[in-house]
């Protein structure tokens, strides 16, 4: 009885259930829909078609995460000619990152978003650590409650901005290579921006192993993987090859560091401002 009225949908529906387009056979030729079948509500037919979703997502994870790092440029030349629904799309792959790299960087022992790590880590860190207490007994707070709003307020912000550096290292783009649509531009930051964000997760192993600290060897390795990685993908994204694809990553990695530092710095004053103006 519970199969009656899908049956009488399937006889008297003649469109897409999904987009309302007149059906010429099974499947939808617009966007593949189909109408309803008694057979899909069969367990058989559930389980079946949730394990091939967990499956094809899985494999689109891996295909776009090794196409990022392997591949440097190709993800954003094969979804700007339009093959998309091979990869992960651009904006997801980069929430993606984002989330693994900040979830890393709140964890306690190399949490960047914390201004008790930022105190213990930076050379002027006794300074700030002063004038922040002084700023939290203007206003009748404890140290320790200034300091888990300022954290609060910090990792919201980080949240909240986390496409700041994408747009920022976008602009650095458009003025070293001009004559592109800005959309491309932003596809091909959120790439990269990608890839520094899962760089990030890596070098985090380090940090955790042997503190946080200064140390310019994994500095200058940091500089020479994104200097590499942007080398390779400028020719195919932008055509520019040679020792001019090499002047434009070396630029495009200032760019990076600036970005990020900037993102960094941002969110972490406007937290001090949030806690502290009123």
């Amino acid at each position: 009885m519970a199969t009656v009225p899908v049956q009488r949908q399937q006889e008297e529906s003649l469109q897409c259930p999904e987009c309302g387009i007149p059906l010429l056979g099974k499947h939808c030729h617009e966007c593949g829909g189909k109408p309803p079948n008694p057979h899909d509500l069969t367990i058989k037919h559930f389980l079946h078609e949730g394990l091939h979703e967990f499956t094809h997502l899985d494999s689109k994870i891996f295909r776009t995460l090794r196409m990022l790092i392997l591949s440097p440029g190709t993800l954003s030349v094969e979804y700007l000619a339009g093959r998309k629904r091979r990869y992960v799309l651009p904006l997801r792959i980069f929430i993606l990152a984002f989330a693994v790299n900040f979830f890393l960087y709140t964890r306690p022992g190399v949490a960047l978003y914390d201004v008790h790590f930022l105190i213990a880590s930076s050379a002027q860190g006794a300074a700030v650590e002063t004038v922040l207490e002084r700023a939290a007994q203007k206003r009748h707070m404890s140290k320790e409650a200034a300091f888990d709003r300022i954290n609060e307020h910090w990792q919201h912000n980080a949240s909240l901005f986390q496409l700041g550096d994408v747009f920022f290292f976008a602009f650095g783009l458009a003025l070293i290579n001009r004559r592109r649509y800005f959309g491309e531009h932003l596809v091909f930051s959120l790439h990269t921006v990608s890839f520094t964000l899962l760089y990030g997760a890596v070098t985090w192993l380090y940090y955790l192993r042997y503190g946080f600290k200064q140390n310019w060897e994994l500095v200058l390795i940091t500089l020479a993987v994104f200097g590499a990685y942007l080398w390779r993908a400028i020719p195919k994204m932008y055509g520019t090859r040679g020792w001019k694809a090499l002047v434009k990553a070396s630029l495009l990695v200032v760019c990076l560091e600036l970005s990020r530092g900037f993102f960094v710095t941002f969110t972490m004053f406007l937290a001090f401002y949030q806690t502290f103006s009123k």
